[in-house]
């Protein structure tokens, strides 16, 4: 996996590059606050069959609070296992995401 900023990521969304993003938090997390267009897939809960219509060619990016946050890493960590071939860590977060000023969703 490779790991990559708020501006790579943000730069991908503004150029419609086709993507998977995830949302590596627990739900209530996410409906809280999101980056826009994520999915929720808390990582203790993502497993192969919850991925199955996703082609192991498709980009995805794992993403969760910041850098003391390890969930983005585990989800990254088991999309490669499960045979994921072009995984992206968004080490950074939520944190480094509003930092940067972008916007967020909020589902609440």
């Amino acid at each position: 996996m490779r790991e990559i900023s708020a501006k790579v990521l943000k730069e991908m969304m503004d150029k419609d590059v086709d993507f998977v993003l995830i949302d590596a938090r627990a739900h209530d997390s996410y409906d809280r606050e999101h980056l826009p267009g994520a999915l929720s897939m808390p990582s203790d809960h993502l497993g192969e069959h919850v991925l199955a219509d996703y082609k192991k060619e498709r980009t995805i990016v794992t993403y969760c609070t910041g850098w003391s946050c390890g969930a983005s890493s585990v989800a990254a960590q088991k999309l490669e296992k499960f045979g994921f071939k072009k995984v992206l860590l968004f080490k950074g977060g939520l944190e480094d995401w509003k930092k940067a000023g972008y916007a967020t969703q909020k589902q609440f």
